[in-house]
């Protein structure tokens, strides 16, 4: 595994962020916002390609004006190369923004850690790196979670709502695992939303654990410009490349990059809330998932995502 050791940079007083999947898409365009903004001194480019990261580094820079660039090569795939990235970064981070994630068929692979790669990638990884902050004292203010409105299932797209006969741990750790989908038909969609759904307890009850920061998950909504379709089968992959804009219901890469970047930086956006689109919305503005979905401010529901989640982390 390679790595590269983050060095210091920027100003006493300025903001430190972290960024995972940051050398394409939504995560390399939420990096070039904050590195607009003059109280973010250091950026740090969570990715597992050393390669793609170096490019979208100079990018970055050109499009910014700023070398406050540094690069950590990590898998949040990977619990060993998250762990290893961790260690790799000097001092404390004033905001994380756990931006991979991947979907389509080969995402429902397991992983070395025998966790389902969409869960892996969207969700476990970004825990082991999360509490891995805070049991370090080293998450200064806030933590964002990309969401998703696959999380309340999506219509539109035929993508099943996320259900559970008791949404017990037990029952949760089937999906981490992938054996939820022992004996029937494998569905990645579904697997993406339950992922989603998932990472939304669990923050909530980082954020009722953790009261001194903020804890939210953000949805970026449907956004063109991005790589999240390319796994998909083909007339999805056109679907949002050109029927969903063309459409209105999707919009471009800022605006759903902008979405987590609000999330760093708008006090108003509640610690615990998940927000996404209205209900039966792709876009538009931000609303707290829960007056949508109940369940979601379910405090003994969060408690058993954390659980399940726990028995992969520990």
């Amino acid at each position: 595994m390679q790595l590269t050791k983050v060095k210091m940079r920027g100003t006493p007083m300025g903001k430190t962020v972290m960024v995972t999947g940051a050398n394409g898409g939504i995560g390399k365009d939420v990096a070039r916002q904050l590195a607009l903004r003059p109280q973010t001194a250091r950026i740090y480019l969570a990715c597992r390609n050393l390669d793609r990261a170096t490019a979208a580094k100079a990018e970055l820079e050109a499009a910014t004006g700023r070398h406050i660039f540094d690069i950590v090569v990590m898998d949040v795939a990977d619990l060993g190369s998250v762990r290893a990235g961790l260690a790799a970064i000097d001092g404390s981070v004033d905001a994380l923004v756990m931006n991979a994630g991947v979907i389509g068929p080969r995402s429902m692979a397991l992983t070395a850690d025998g966790v389902s790669t969409v869960f892996a990638t969207n969700v476990l990884g970004h825990a082991v790196l999360l509490e891995g902050l805070l049991a370090e004292g080293r998450l200064g203010e806030v933590a964002v979670l990309a969401g998703s409105e696959a999380a309340r299932g999506l219509p539109k797209l035929r993508m099943e709502r996320p259900s559970f006969v008791s949404t017990s741990a037990d029952e949760l750790a089937t999906v981490i695992d992938g054996s939820y989908f022992t004996g029937r038909k494998a569905d990645f969609n579904l697997a993406f939303g339950q992922a989603k759904y998932i990472g939304a307890l669990w923050m909530a009850y980082l954020a009722r654990h953790h009261p001194d920061r903020r804890f939210i998950t953000v949805s970026p909504g449907a956004t063109t410009g991005t790589q999240a379709a390319n796994d998909i089968a083909l007339p999805l992959r056109i679907a949002a490349k050109y029927v969903m804009p063309a459409l209105g219901i999707s919009h471009k890469l800022e605006v759903g990059a902008k979405r987590l970047v609000d999330g760093v930086t708008d006090p108003t956006l509640s610690s615990g809330v998940f927000y996404a689109s209205a209900a039966n919305k792709l876009k538009g503005p931000l609303v707290d998932q829960a007056d949508i979905f109940p369940d979601l401010a379910n405090t003994s529901f969060q408690d058993n995502a954390n659980e399940a989640i726990r028995r992969f982390t520990t």
